[in-house]
């Protein structure tokens, strides 16, 4: 377990809590964690308890926005648990463009409300497989000065 993020698969659901505030690095490891345990749980839902989130800069929220972008064919269903309006915000612009609903401390509401999400098909397990590679194979990859990866500025 990682020690920003706590991912594990429950009855019908993921839950996800994020601690600290995230990075991009961390934002990928919980991504390919949550495709894991939606697909060992047969559940497209994920809960995440934002309760113990510090404050994260805009940039790194707008790249889980890109992430939940490469996996909207799935459809998931997202409940987030929020302490406060501030951690608020900082959700809608991280999963603003995908179905997820905010609760204010309230785990039980979010759980009811990912109570009628759609199951784990068959055929989201190639969109599962390509994501989990592509991100993979981009935390592989080293940064080179000025935020290039090292196969991007081979491609310039």
């Amino acid at each position: 377990m990682d020690e920003d993020f706590h991912c594990e698969a429950l009855r019908s659901f993921v839950l996800v809590r994020l601690r600290r505030a995230p990075s991009e690095r961390v934002l990928e490891e919980c991504q390919i964690c949550v495709l894991e345990a939606m697909q060992q749980i047969s559940a497209k839902a994920v809960l995440y308890d934002l309760t113990k989130m510090e404050q994260a800069p805009a940039s790194v929220l707008l790249y889980q926005r890109l992430l939940n972008e490469h996996l909207a064919t799935l459809g998931i269903r997202r409940a987030i648990v929020v302490p406060n309006a501030m951690i608020a915000h900082l959700a809608r612009l991280a999963f603003g463009g995908s179905d997820f609903r905010l609760f204010y401390d309230d785990m039980e509401g979010a759980e009811l409300f990912l109570r009628d999400a759609s199951p784990f098909s068959s055929a989201d397990w190639s969109v599962r497989v390509i994501e989990e590679r592509r991100l993979r194979e981009r935390r592989g990859s080293r940064r080179e000065p000025g935020g290039r990866r090292e196969r991007d500025a081979a491609s310039l």
